[in-house]
């Protein structure tokens, strides 16, 4: 009995290891499985988000361009203004309104970003500062929105004044369907006297130059987001 009995605890005892290993090997695999699979993911999230990025990039390259040629051609109006008994030709004028019809604002787009952010697969990311940086991305870009919106009611408020000296076929008719111009009288002499436009060319100079020193720093974020998912891609 005692020869059965112990055969007996060793037979169960060799099953219950082998029922133990099977469940860490089935672990195991689960776990293999489980990292496979969030590798994967990873690698789809930072796919997306790199493309998105890079688009934002060359959205807010343009945008910075455009607010470069606007901001010189503000500063070539107050020139005009304070040598306006000098000039008499109003192809000058012209050409400082065309360049100074820019108002564009930054409007990234962010759908790769807050998909990652609801869905936790930001957190398959290894880089913490990568996921500080995406973290805070969507604020930095929306501190800069109160410079491009005042920037857009500067422009919207100066139109009044700007139609009471200035026929807009004047200014506009080398890009509308003919050049010749417009029948009625502009008086940009007039336009450039009045102290209205003077105080308005002030303030959207100093408001395009503060909007342009955002998009520097929110350049700086994202040419750093952009190289750590490569740096993340490349491990």
């Amino acid at each position: 009995m005692e020869n059965k009995t112990g055969k007996y605890f060793k037979y169960a005892f060799g099953e219950i290891i082998l029922v133990v290993i099977g469940i860490l090997i089935a672990i195991q695999l689960n776990e293999w499985r489980n990292d496979k699979a969030n590798a994967n993911q990873k690698q789809k999230v930072l796919l997306a988000l790199k493309s998105e990025f890079e688009a934002n990039l060359t959205q807010l390259d343009t945008v910075y361009y455009y607010q470069t040629k606007t901001l010189s051609a503000l500063k070539k109006t107050m020139i005009l203004i304070d040598s306006i008994n000098y000039i008499t030709d109003d192809e000058v004028f012209i050409e400082t309104f065309l360049d100074k019809r820019y108002e564009w604002s930054y409007n990234p787009t962010n759908g790769a970003l807050r998909s990652a952010i609801s869905s936790g697969d930001i957190h398959l990311i290894d880089s913490e500062r990568l996921i500080e940086l995406l973290f805070s991305w969507e604020d930095l870009v929306k501190d800069s929105f109160e410079e491009s919106e005042r920037q857009i009611k500067y422009a919207s408020d100066s139109y009044s004044l700007i139609n009471r000296y200035i026929q807009l076929k004047e200014v506009y008719k080398s890009v509308i369907y003919d050049d010749k111009g417009s029948k009625h009288p502009s008086d940009f002499v007039g336009l450039f006297n009045d102290p209205l436009f003077e105080d308005y060319t002030l303030r959207m100079s100093f408001n395009t130059n503060s909007y342009k020193k955002e998009l520097e720093e929110i350049r700086i974020s994202n040419v750093k987001i952009i190289q750590s998912l490569d740096q993340e891609l490349n491990k």
